[in-house]
């Protein structure tokens, strides 16, 4: 509604601005018959002190919100629908490579922290006896840059690969890394076209118009520069593993919309549940 008026669900900002607030965080998620206190478990987390998930829990903008309307139903849908949206996903990400049986039957968590030298928070992690996938989600704003002022060594991306590669190594399994973000990779870089190292290294852009930064990084390990994946190849080098390829880790490297996550998903449960 505009002018800031309220509906029965929530309200806007005044003169119609800002994210929908809704009124209440249960009308802002998809939850699943039986899932409300496991949801409630989620928001309430708290990362540096802070609980950013129950700050951001009744915003329309909070990608916690759709990460989790998404990817708990998908968690708890029946196999044969959940199969059939991961295979879809993967395909969409890794453009056609095909989905590890690990990960068409693996577990599917939200918000589970990994990693002993390194810890990180993951937005989704799906994990089978012999692979471990990392989901990277990013909605309207954009990757978290290193600030070696604040002690962050890395950006948002290294240290998800990073960890990664470590937890995967220490169990035997392959590792896998999505980006899920708002549109596609080649979109995204177009905002800040022969944009240099420079640039993304001390960019600060904060919201839609930063988006540009995640798309870079992105690029540059999964793609390298100048025909040569050493930027990947520095990442990695001294995470303590043995025998890591850059190559592999970047063949391992996807990048997802929301829109094609929600279709294949929907696609997956219409098709496993409608009239024979």
């Amino acid at each position: 509604m505009s002018n800031g008026a309220s509906s029965s669900k929530g309200y806007r900002g005044p003169r119609g601005k800002g994210p929908f607030r809704y009124r209440s965080h249960e009308d802002n998620h998809v939850i699943w018959p039986g899932r409300k206190e496991a949801l409630l478990t989620f928001i309430q987390q708290s990362y540096g002190g802070i609980q950013h998930k129950f700050k951001n829990a009744h915003s329309s903008n909070s990608e916690d919100a759709l990460t989790w309307s998404c990817f708990d139903v998908l968690a708890h849908v029946g196999d044969d629908a959940r199969r059939r949206a991961v295979a879809e996903i993967w395909e969409l990400a890794f453009d056609r490579l095909e989905a590890p049986e690990g990960v068409l039957s693996g577990k599917i968590e939200i918000g589970r922290r990994y990693g002993e030298e390194e810890a990180t928070e993951i937005d989704v992690s799906i994990e089978g006896p012999d692979v471990l996938v990392f989901f990277e989600a990013k909605l309207y704003s954009p990757m978290s840059q290193a600030d070696l002022a604040k002690g962050k060594l890395h950006n948002q991306i290294e240290r998800k690969l990073r960890v990664g590669l470590r937890e995967a190594d220490r169990a035997g399994k392959a590792f896998y890394f999505v980006l899920l973000d708002l549109a596609p990779l080649e979109t995204l870089r177009a905002m800040k076209p022969g944009a240099s190292l420079e640039e993304a290294t001390h960019a600060r852009a904060g919201g839609f118009g930063g988006k540009w930064i995640t798309a870079y990084w992105f690029a540059r390990y999964k793609y390298g520069t100048r025909g040569s994946l050493s930027p990947l190849q520095k990442v990695i080098a001294d995470i303590g593993l043995n025998g890591v390829n850059a190559k592999d880790v970047a063949m391992r490297m996807g990048w997802l919309t929301w829109a094609d996550l929600f279709k294949a998903v929907l696609r997956a449960v219409i098709e496993t549940t409608r009239p024979t």
